[in-house]
């Protein structure tokens, strides 16, 4: 399969690696930064196009747009394809973005934190996709299958909420990991003594129901540790209200359970 991309940053890094892998071509790349897009073309060998509007639509079978959510809009205002896909790779926005500029239009979604410096090929990383008309969503099938064996197709609804999940379990989960170094620095204790529970807790994540799992001072009602770990964190207010609302909500949770 041919195709395009709009974007010189993390997705567009990903989709080249992992489509590339799989045996498709790219037919080339647009982007506004100019030396990214430079980059991307003398590492992968991707002819660069002057302009979104110079963007083969009857040679390329879809147009990868790897912008962020907030660019789209602005930078698809002069496109319009007729033959082409558009895809975006948003899994918090609406496919209904792209109705106003393609007779085709997608959503394929990779649900991994991308990182350019760290891309390799994975065939583990989920893929939601979305697609205008049936012939339209067996096209994306067949393309995220190429790359992923965990392919599925999510509504906007769906992707939202999935979205909204991964917020939690990533970005959230990642600044509570920052905030634990930070203390593990201030006691002057080595960080790497928590790889180990923190190792722990994603397995058991993973094979178990997280919430059947759950320990801790909170799940325990142990009122005195709580207190003293705030009164610990009485130089950190916005870290101690971290930790007053995530037990309330661990109390709340398995108070309703016992109920």
């Amino acid at each position: 399969m041919n195709y395009s991309i709009i974007g010189t940053g993390n997705m567009a890094h990903f989709l080249i690696v992992q489509l590339q892998a799989a045996g498709h071509h790219c037919a080339g790349i647009w982007g506004r930064n100019e030396i990214a897009a430079k980059e991307i073309s003398s590492t992968f060998g991707i002819p660069i196009h002057e302009r979104p509007t110079a963007i083969p639509d009857e040679t390329s079978h879809c147009c990868f747009l790897a912008i962020n959510d907030g660019a789209i809009s602005t930078v698809i205002e002069t496109i319009y394809f007729q033959k082409s896909i558009l895809i975006h790779c948003s899994g918090a926005s609406p496919i209904s973005l792209l109705e106003q500029h393609a007779a085709n239009s997608g959503v394929f979604w990779p649900i991994y934190s991308i990182l350019k410096w760290s891309v390799a090929v994975n065939r583990q990383i989920p893929i939601a996709i979305e697609a205008k008309g049936s012939c339209t969503e067996s096209m994306m099938l067949a393309l995220a299958n190429s790359i992923s064996t965990k392919a599925f197709v999510a509504h906007y609804e769906q992707r939202q909420q999935l979205h909204l999940a991964a917020v939690f379990v990533n970005n959230f989960s990642n600044h509570l990991m920052t905030i634990a170094q930070e203390l593990c620095l201030e006691a002057q204790v080595p960080y790497d003594a928590l790889h180990a529970i923190t190792n722990q807790t994603l397995l058991k994540a993973q094979a178990e129901n997280p919430r059947t799992s759950q320990t801790g001072p909170a799940i325990r009602g142990d009122e005195h540790t709580q207190q003293q770990q705030l009164a610990l964190l009485s130089k950190h207010p916005l870290w101690a209200d971290i930790y007053e609302s995530l037990s309330a909500s661990i109390r709340k949770m398995y108070r309703s359970d016992a109920d």
